[in-house]
Formats: C-alpha cells, sequence, structure tokens
C-alpha cells in the first residue's frame, strides 16, 4: 500500500525544498536529502513522446489550437525518486485540449 511522506530534494542550483512523495512497495522511505534532478529525466522523456504525437495530430486533424497539461506525482520506489502520471481528483493528469475556430 502508498503511503506518503515529506522528504527533502536538493535542486541543481543547491537549494533544498520539502516534497510530499509517495511511497511505493515494502522498503521505508528514509529522510535523506535526494536530488531532484534524478525524477525530473522522466518529464523530460513525457513531453518529448506527447509533443511527437501531437506533431501528428495537428497533420492529420488540424486543430486552430491545442494545449497539454500534465503532472506528476513524486515516488520513492526502491529508495530511489520516481514520477508517475496519475489520475484523479486532486491529483495529477494528462489532458489535451483541441479547439477549432469557426
Amino acid at each position: 500500500m502508498a503511503s506518503e511522506k515529506i522528504i527533502p530534494l536538493r535542486l541543481s542550483d543547491g537549494e533544498t525544498i520539502k516534497v510530499e512523495v509517495t511511497q511505493i512497495g515494502e522498503q521505508p522511505v528514509s529522510s535523506e536529502t535526494r536530488i531532484f534532478k534524478k525524477a525530473t529525466g522522466i518529464i523530460k522523456s513525457v513531453a518529448n513522446d506527447v509533443a511527437e504525437t501531437l506533431k501528428e495530430v495537428d497533420k492529420t486533424v488540424k486543430p486552430d489550437k491545442f494545449s497539454v497539461t500534465f503532472g506528476l506525482e513524486i515516488a520513492v520506489e526502491s529508495g530511489e525518486l520516481t514520477a508517475l502520471i496519475v489520475k484523479g481528483t486532486g491529483k495529477a493528469n494528462l489532458e489535451i485540449t483541441m479547439e477549432w475556430g469557426e
């Protein structure tokens, strides 16, 4: 069962922030400071995949405008940071909006 805990994360500029993370699996989450950059690689991968897909959508359905909103939940699995795309109210998800003019 997943549980939440607040841990410190060190940013690229050396600043430290506190983040609520979800524990996945049996290993307890320690309060050691982790490097946030390790979890942000997933953001780049998701954004690249979504952008590539939307380029194809733009060629076929030709919306006048579209936007993408996605959010991630930070989790700790086997002591390492990971990011999850989650759904539900109060949680992050993937939302794509397309608009066509009249």
